[in-house]
């Protein structure tokens, strides 16, 4: 299983949820398969949401261990959101 964990949290099949979900699976490419993925609906499950006090949606959660981190939008300038991240591109997927 895998360190690495994406978490994409977004409310229903809105056109900007929508949009959020297909750049977090094109950046995926690029960053490579041992990444995983989640989807959290927060209109279906509001109590993952409050947990990890999610305020705003579509809103992209690094679950790392000594750094998490937190970008809100649709993650369509995927350069810029594996930066912020502090995630290495694969070559091979670049």
């Amino acid at each position: 299983m895998s360190n690495f964990l994406l978490r994409l949290y977004i409310a229903g099949r809105s056109a900007t949820s929508q949009r959020a979900q297909s750049n977090l699976y094109a950046l995926r490419s690029l960053i490579g398969p041992e990444w995983r993925v989640e989807i959290v609906d927060v209109l279906s499950e509001p109590e993952l949401a409050e947990q990890a006090g999610i305020l705003a949606t579509p809103t992209l959660s690094y679950e790392h261990p000594e750094r998490p981190r937190r970008i809100i939008g649709d993650l369509s300038d995927a350069k810029r959101v594996v930066e912020f991240l502090g995630i290495e591109v694969k070559e091979k997927y670049a």
